[in-house]
Order: structure tokens, then sequence, then C-alpha cells
């Protein structure tokens, strides 16, 4: 028992002072691949809260929601049809060339989009830039590919965060950049060029290619078939829907809900302020909270930290329901960021071990596709049923969609349990 126990400490002796003979580039990819998660999310948080607001500039006074819910309903349903394929691909010919797909291509569609002039040429102009989304899988892909185990918490936690200080930067970088532009659709030529920034350093990434055995076919289906044969997987899925309906599908329904306190509360200030504020606070409590989440996640086991996780969201939510002023709401979404950050790390630390192998990339994917899906999904139906009942009551569903997602995770890990006590 003595020598064996000697065996596995002396290899992570090894680990800690040189890479692995199968991971030789992941210290170069953990420098880089978190400086282009940080570019990447720039560019988009300085887009997305700010959607309504462009499309009111390009004429829409009447409906706003609806407009904004069709619009990225259609955008998120080509990311939610685009990514397994993109993560088939990652699978079989490599993931460098997905990140430069997702950076580069985003890049210079978003740059396309500010020639738009009416809503509906702008709306069409944005949902093509959804073809080349699924940068976050795209990383997240490459580096459980090319980083030792030990260190893939790490890697993963510093690619958050990278992401967060761009989620946090970017609200306030398009607040001052309204300042020089002329319509808010226009502030996508920052965004655009921030991307194909991301997209030169991505150049500098290397991969360690590891082919799927077979030719490659797209198999959308039969993919998604496999996955949920594994246990856990399905209601992990779900989880990643409902995680996204909480966090980034809610963006544009939170800017929305905001005009509306804003309109409550005569004399309340500036709306692009108290935007880029609510965005700000939501991504500043974010960042400070995900280094105590990647602690609890690397001390107990994911499954466990994903259930603290959705518990926390559930709660945080709640003040939705009530709340009456725009300093509440940003109180509120602070809140909301501090809690529910576990929940990300710990879906595609996840999706990952639950993966058959050889098919880590498209669960990965696959799980950025029902995210996907929940961003469009999510002002869709906030579009339908704020109109006629209220926003609160839109948020009312969604607190219940997680309450039932927690208990379908519940459920399913006492079914997995069940083979082993027995």
């Amino acid at each position: 028992m003595n020598v064996e126990s000697r065996g596995p400490e002396t290899e992570a002796k090894k680990i800690e002072t040189a890479p692995p003979a199968d991971h030789p580039y992941w210290k170069r990819n953990v420098v880089i691949i978190p400086v282009t998660a940080f570019l990447s999310t720039i560019a988009f948080s300085m887009t997305t809260p700010f959607i309504p607001l462009m499309l009111r500039d390009l004429g829409v006074v009447t409906n706003l929601e609806t407009w904004t819910g069709n619009m990225m309903l259609a955008f998120y349903l080509i990311g939610f049809g685009m990514n397994p394929i993109w993560g088939g691909l990652a699978d079989h010919f490599g993931r460098k060339q997905m990140v430069l797909r997702a950076t580069l291509g985003m890049g210079i569609f978003f740059v396309l989009a500010t020639l738009a002039t009416t809503p509906l040429m702008f709306a069409c102009l944005f949902m093509l830039v959804g073809i080349f989304n699924g940068a976050n899988s795209a990383y997240n892909s490459l580096l459980v590919a090319t980083t030792p185990t030990r260190r893939l918490g790490t890697a993963l936690t510093l690619t958050q965060s990278g992401s967060l200080i761009g989620r946090t930067l970017g609200p306030g970088i398009a607040a001052l950049a309204t300042g020089f532009i002329g319509q808010y659709h226009q502030m996508l030529r920052f965004s655009g060029g921030v991307f194909l920034i991301g997209g030169i350093l991505a150049l500098f990434i290397r991969d360690v290619k590891r082919p799927s055995q077979g030719n490659w076919r797209p198999r959308w289906i039969s993919d998604l078939r496999t996955l949920v044969e594994v246990p856990r997987m399905a209601p992990l899925l779900f989880l990643c829907f409902i995680s996204n309906m909480l966090w980034a599908g809610s963006s544009t329904i939170i800017t929305i809900f905001l005009l509306q306190l804003i309109a409550d509360n005569p004399g309340a200030g500036d709306e692009g302020m108290w935007v880029s504020a609510v965005a700000t606070g939501l991504s500043v409590s974010s960042l400070l909270a995900l280094p105590l989440w990647a602690r609890l996640i690397d001390r107990k086991d994911p499954a466990v930290s994903l259930f603290y996780a959705v518990v926390a969201a559930i709660v945080t939510n709640l003040p939705l329901l009530f709340l009456q002023t725009p300093m509440q709401l940003v109180l509120s979404r602070i809140a909301f960021g501090f809690s529910a950050m576990g929940m990300q790390p710990a879906i595609v630390r996840l999706l990952s071990q639950c993966a058959p192998p050889g098919m880590e990339a498209r669960a990965i994917s696959w799980g950025q596709s029902f995210q996907f899906l929940a961003s469009g999904v999510a002002p869709f139906v906030a579009g339908v049923v704020a109109p006629l009942f209220g926003m609160r009551v839109y948020f009312s569903l969604t607190i219940l969609m997680a309450l039932a997602g927690l208990i379908l995770w519940i459920r399913s890990g006492r079914r997995a349990a069940k083979p082993s006590s027995a």
C-alpha cells in the first residue's frame, strides 16, 4: 500500500514542475485564452444591454419588448442550431479553428450590422452574427483538451475571470462611447473591433489534435441522443438552459424593466447611466464571488456546488417580484451575481466529466446551445407575457422553472446513487 501510494504523489510533483507530454501547450493557452475571453466578453457586453435602445433609435416606438424578444430569439436559435455542428468539427479537426471562427466571424458581422438604417435591417444583420456565436464553448473545449486535469479548475476559473472582467468593463465602456456616437447601434463598430483584436491574439493559441474516430458528419440529433442517455446529462442540460435564462437571457429584459422603473420614478436620472450600473453591478459581484465558488467546487463534488448555486439563484431572483426603484434593481442584481456565480464553472466541469470519451467538445457545445436557446427564449417569452400581465409575472415563471430544474437535479442524483448502494 505504501509503495503504491507514493506513485501518484511522485507523478503529481512531476506535473507541478513540467507540463505532461500530452499537454505541451497548456501554460501558453492558460495565458492567452483568458485574455481572448476578456476581449470577446467586453465586445459582447458592450452590446446586449443596449439592444432595446438600439432598436428604439432606429424607429421602434411601440412594442419594444416584442421587437427585442423576437430578434434575440432568432439570434440565439441560429446559435443553438450551429453550435453542436461547430462542436463536432472541433472534436474532429481541432479546437483552435473554432476559437478563430467565433472571434473573427463575430467581429466582422458586428461591424456590418452598423450599416443598418431600419429596425428590420438591423435585426437581419444582427442575426447573422449568431452563425459564428459560441466563443465560450470554443474556449472551454480547447482548455479541456489541452490542460492537465489537476490544472483544469484553475484554467477554467482564469478564463471565466477574464470573461467576468470583460463583462464588468463592457457596459461602462459602452456608456462612455455613447457620448461620441450618433446612435446606439453604431457602438457595434467598437464591439467588432475588439472581437477582431481577440481573434488576432487567438492565432497564438496552440492545440493538441486528438481527432475522433471515423469521418466527420453533422450528427445533430444523434449526438444529443447519445449525450442524454448518459446518467444526469439531461437535467444538466436543462440547468444549462435555466442558468442562462436567469443570466445572459435576462440582460435585455432587465433593461426594459429598468426603463419602466425609471418612468415610475421621475427624476431618477440618466437611463444610460442606470443601464450601465445594473450590468456593472452584476459583473463586479460575480467577479468577486468567482474565487469563492471555485474553491468550493475544488473542495466539494461539482454536483453539490451546482445545487448550492441554483438555490442561491432562486433566492436572489425573488426581489424582482416586488422592488420599486432603479437602485433596488442594482442591489438585486449585485446579490444575484454573488449567489449564482457558481453555476457556470460547475456545469462546465460536470459536462466534461459526464461526456463519453471523444465527445467532450460536443457536450460542452450542446451545453452552450441550450444556453443560447435560453438567451433567445427568455426575451421572446417576456415579449409575450409582459405586455399582457406585466414583467413581474415573467420573473415569477423563471423562478418556478429554476425550482423545477433544481428538483430534477436532486432526483437524478438519487437515481444515480441507487446502483452503487445496492
